[in-house]
């Protein structure tokens, strides 16, 4: 059973060290490897129901010298990744889809995140940067654009172009 203390009882309080240094914590910040924009645009969802955008940002990332693209936001709902994806990655997707119609869902490969709304925006980034266009058999089925490789190349020399800038 415990005892409880009397006014006798001496109470033993912890030393105090008179030369405590303080020792201060700073965080670090994040590095924005993005902040070299080539490029905001608004893309139309693709719902025919809706005229609502879907925004985005190309930048050229700082040390891999690569462009990226980023879903910046959207004029109504729906959450979506704010990751940045490799153009590159995206371009790989699209060059295996010539000649045939595909899903918006065969873009989610290029996400870390799984947002459900990803692979849609995207599509509709790519319809918005006229990569791919609407398949004649569904809104929501894509082909790629008739001029798919110039616009490609364009799109990929944008990383040159801000090179030969600086």
């Amino acid at each position: 059973m415990a005892r409880k203390t009397s006014n006798k009882d001496e109470i033993v309080q912890p030393e105090a060290v008179d030369n405590n240094e303080q020792v201060t914590v700073e965080e670090e910040a994040p590095v924005d490897n993005f902040a070299n924009i080539v490029l905001d645009g608004k893309a139309k969802k693709l719902s025919p129901k809706t005229e609502n955008h879907v925004f985005y940002k190309l930048s050229i990332h700082d040390d891999l010298n690569t462009l990226h693209l980023q879903i910046s936001g959207n004029e109504a709902g729906g959450l979506h990744s704010k990751e940045w994806v490799a153009i590159s990655d995206i371009v790989a997707v699209l060059d295996v889809q010539e000649g045939k119609s595909f899903k918006s869902t065969v873009f989610k490969s290029v996400f870390k995140g799984g947002s459900a709304n990803n692979a849609g925006f995207l599509a509709a980034c790519c319809r918005g940067l006229g990569l791919i266009i609407p398949s004649e058999k569904s809104v929501f089925l894509h082909v790629l654009a008739p001029d798919y490789t110039q616009c490609r190349d364009e799109l990929l020399s944008l990383v040159g172009d801000a090179n030969k800038a600086e």
